[in-house]
């Protein structure tokens, strides 16, 4: 028995894995697959083009730096007046030239005093290179110290003339310049907030195609439906056209049988058949108005009192709560309305087989003049997939037709409501009907639109 359970449980992952593995699911896989990875390369891409143009800022400001290095550095050879003969940039705040040691030779502007040699050194020697750049945020300053491998011939007059009266101790080993990083920074910061926006439009826009591509499956899968319905309209009706003359012919016929033999051992069998032909009217007639104009003659009606009147129909009682709305006026239609609610109530009390389903009916008024009518029972539950329990003729009961939900649904919807399932925590179902307040104003409406369409059909005729 063990082994059997087992290969039964496989059986079920199979299936559920086949019916995943289905040409529908595989078409949407597949997209979702392909979309997906042309927006991370997409992403993949703004990264990189984002890297690109941050090392771009940084080699040009690099280069800037260089050339007004160079600048200096000839200035410097050259005894040439830094200030009056305009070598130096704006964007320069100091210069300081700096002996083996670090001490300072002389100093333009912002200018450290004294640098330690031999961690630069270190720094220096582990880049692989003479120069160290280096930009402080906070300040927006980049610094730029360079070891010189030939000392600058500076003389006490070239620093007197340049820098003010300071005495040469040593050979210059280190110029330092530092710079105003304001315009680097805004430069960096656009780049960034460039590379955010399109990073976060890549993102908007993927799921954007995503709920585009969801909802045309919807969309898809509601045409295939509305296509079976207008299949399935056109053969209902000639069945149902077919169906009912032989049904009044039995009908006749059994009832005359039951009067010639009403004393007869044969009789039990005659009202089993009369039951199931009646059974048959009432599923063509169900039918019919499945396929008819759902929306029928709308007019203002207490919903809460037609459920107190359906109410005693039932063999088990079903209880209003006292929370429940005591009038419910809508604009409905009468006959539609109580098939509706009578179809639910019904499929409640049979929910369960041998106990009482304990069955109690909630009327909410919530937002937007929309009544919520809450149906709750203890039964069975919902079996199978909720949405199949919507489709005309799929049904979980031995004697159900199938097309009570599917016509409650139908009918809803003509008016603007809906109806839903759900389970009920501890067992048990949840039917939700939701259905507008009446007003004033949605009679005026359905009445003009009711006039014109007599008026059409009086001109057709």
């Amino acid at each position: 028995m063990f082994s059997k359970r087992k290969e039964s449980g496989k059986e079920k992952k199979q299936t559920r894995f086949t019916g995943w593995l289905s040409k529908e699911n595989r078409e949407a896989l597949m997209v979702d697959v392909v979309l997906t990875l042309a927006f991370l390369a997409l992403a993949i891409l703004i990264v990189a083009l984002s890297v690109v143009f941050v090392r771009s800022q940084q080699l040009q400001q690099q280069n800037e730096i260089e050339r007004q290095f160079n600048n200096i550095a000839l200035a410097l050879q050259q005894n040439m007046d830094i200030a009056a003969e305009g070598i130096i940039d704006d964007n320069v705040t100091g210069i300081g030239v700096y002996n083996s040691s670090g001490s300072l030779i002389m100093s333009w502007g912002n200018a450290y005093n004294f640098l330690p040699v031999s961690s630069i050194a270190e720094e220096t020697a582990a880049s692989g290179s003479d120069t160290i750049m280096n930009y402080d945020s906070d300040t927006n300053t980049m610094e730029y110290i360079r070891f010189l491998r030939q000392p600058l011939p500076i003389t006490n007059l070239t620093v007197s003339r340049l820098f003010g009266s300071l005495q040469i101790t040593d050979n210059s080993s280190i110029i330092f310049i530092s710079f105003d990083g304001s315009a680097y920074a805004s430069r960096l910061r656009l780049v960034y907030f460039i590379s955010l926006l399109a990073f976060v439009a890549v993102i908007f826009l993927y799921v954007f195609v995503m709920k585009i591509d969801r909802q045309n499956r919807q969309y898809k899968e509601q045409m295939v439906k509305q296509s079976n319905l207008v299949n399935l309209g056109q053969a209902a009706r000639t069945l149902t056209h077919e169906i009912k003359n032989p049904l009044s012919a039995i009908t006749i016929q059994l009832a005359l049988l039951k009067r010639q033999l009403r004393d007869s051992e044969y009789l039990d069998e005659l009202q089993l058949i009369e039951g199931e032909t009646q059974r048959l009217i009432s599923l063509t007639n169900r039918v019919s108005d499945f396929l008819r104009n759902p929306e029928g003659q709308p007019e203002q009606i207490d919903m809460a009192a037609l459920i107190n009147q359906l109410i005693p129909l039932f063999p088990y009682p079903i209880r209003v709560l006292e929370t429940s709305a005591k009038q419910a006026y809508i604009l409905f239609d009468p006959d539609r309305l109580r098939s509706v609610l009578e179809n639910i109530l019904k499929n409640a009390v049979e929910s369960c087989e041998g106990r009482d389903p304990n069955v109690e009916v909630e009327i909410i008024l919530g937002r937007m003049g929309m009544y919520h009518v809450y149906i709750r029972d203890r039964g069975d539950g919902i079996q199978g997939d909720v949405e199949k329990l919507f489709d005309p003729f799929y049904t979980t009961k031995i004697h159900g037709s199938g097309i009570g939900l599917s016509i409650s649904r139908q009918f809803l919807r003509a008016r603007g409501g809906d109806i839903k399932l759900s389970a009920r925590p501890g067992g048990g179902t949840v039917v939700e009907v939701v259905v507008a307040k009446y007003s004033f104003v949605q009679e005026l409406v359905v009445s003009t639109a009711s006039a014109k369409k007599k008026t059409r059909q009086k001109k057709l005729k």
